[in-house]
């Protein structure tokens, strides 16, 4: 195991070779809702100069210049300029693959492509392109992204899971519905809530809690859905939810990325993660150790990428709930960060959230922030992210970054003053 590197380092250390950022999350989700947005230009402020960036959408200009004039930002992007929720990302690149294949020629570089989630059109985008894939099969990702699959591997590692039982939906059986009610009610007896999730969901999507009065309305609710699968499990009362990140590079070579803490509404449902916040050694070294034994199966097995292992601290015990087999959310952030640092000074601690304004474009929204805007000088600031809906829905993110949790509450503060607060 390598210590903490760089997530760029992991993907390549060759100045020859040419990154594609695809950061593209349709191809996770084959049955999508408004909760699913593209999210592609996240990767904008990753790309270090040389880099590539493929955009489903159009570029926001005034965005992209902010970023250059910090230095960060790549001086490379496609974009497909498409609306459409119909193809994914790298379904875009092997209809039309030119536009990409120009750059790879001018630049002379050998191309590698890094898509947010792998799945078989992911592996079929490299190959028109010509590319290495920083990912793995479908199979492979599914085989640890699914939470269902996740948990019989956990088992097989002889890694404790919470309790809890797989359950199948045939919403076409009347019987299926009192099955489960059973099911819940016999973990009522001895825990005040219980919990559902689908086995492929994700920040909120397919999670659903209930103390035993409304079970035919969360049936229905699951049912309509399209959901095959759910796993039922006691809600344990969890003190914290780090998440442990891990690359494992072409070569095989397994890094650690770190471990952040994950803030969840409702005790369950994704909404920001916070990096700098200590853990106790004790629980430091178990999750190490245990996110060690599951990235060495994935090594072994072949998978290469990111995997972002959830865990939660309860009163009972430490239990691994989740392996995100793609990049996750806070993976961007943190590479985000990287940059910065490279181009200022450590930053102790930083926080990521959606987050919610009026509507606006992105200088006017710079004007509305300016006092705790990152200017590329001071350290406690507002790095704003993910701004393609900002015009629309004024939904975006945000990074702050701090020297301590202090002002991490301040900058909150000082923006929901300025009119921008939680989505």
């Amino acid at each position: 195991m390598n210590k903490y590197r760089p997530l760029r380092k992991c993907i390549s250390n060759n100045d020859k070779e040419l990154i594609i950022y695809g950061t593209d999350n349709f191809s996770q989700f084959p049955r999508r809702d408004a909760s699913v947005s593209s999210n592609c230009d996240r990767a904008l402020p990753v790309a270090c100069r040389d880099d590539l960036v493929v955009l489903r959408g159009k570029l926001d200009i005034e965005y992209h210049k902010w970023l250059r004039s910090h230095g960060l930002g790549s001086d490379y992007v496609v974009e497909y300029k498409t609306r459409s929720r119909e193809m994914t990302l790298s379904e875009l690149i092997v209809n039309n693959p030119e536009p990409i294949k120009k750059i790879i020629q001018k630049t002379g570089r050998k191309p590698v492509y890094v898509p947010w989630f792998s799945g078989h059109m992911e592996t079929e985008a490299a190959e028109t392109l010509g590319a290495d894939l920083f990912g793995a099969s479908e199979s492979l990702t599914l085989k640890y992204n699914d939470k269902a699959s996740f948990r019989t591997i956990c088992r097989q590692l002889d890694i404790p899971v919470v309790g809890g039982n797989l359950f199948e939906m045939y919403p076409e059986n009347s019987q299926n519905c009192l099955e489960m009610k059973e099911i819940i009610n016999s973990y009522l007896s001895g825990y005040k809530t219980v919990i559902i999730r689908g086995t492929l969901g994700e920040a909120g999507m397919s999670l659903y809690k209930t103390e035993g009065n409304d079970i035919s309305k969360l049936y229905r609710q699951i049912a309509d859905s399209g959901e095959k699968v759910v796993i039922i499990e006691p809600f344990l009362n969890v003190t914290s939810s780090p998440t442990d990140q891990w690359a494992i590079g072409r070569d095989g070579k397994i890094t650690t990325l770190g471990m952040r803490e994950q803030i969840c509404e409702r005790g369950m449902v994704h909404v920001g993660t916070l990096k700098g916040e200590k853990t106790s050694p004790d629980i430091l070294n178990y999750i190490t150790e245990t996110s060690m034994k599951i990235v060495n199966n994935m090594a072994e097995f072949g998978y290469r990428g990111v995997a972002g292992i959830d865990y939660i601290v309860s009163d009972d015990s430490i239990f691994p709930v989740e392996n995100n087999a793609r990049f996750n959310g806070s993976t961007y952030v943190s590479m985000v960060v990287d940059n910065i640092e490279k181009l200022t000074y450590p930053i102790p601690y930083w926080k990521f959230i959606k987050i919610k304004t009026a509507p606006c474009t992105f200088p006017e929204l710079t004007e509305r922030i300016n006092p705790v805007l990152y200017d590329g000088n001071k350290l406690n600031s507002v790095f704003p992210f993910n701004c393609d809906a900002l015009p629309e829905t004024g939904v975006f993110d945000v990074i702050l970054l701090a020297q301590n949790l202090d002002q991490i509450l301040y900058l909150e503060k000082s923006l929901k003053e300025m009119g921008v607060k939680r989505d």
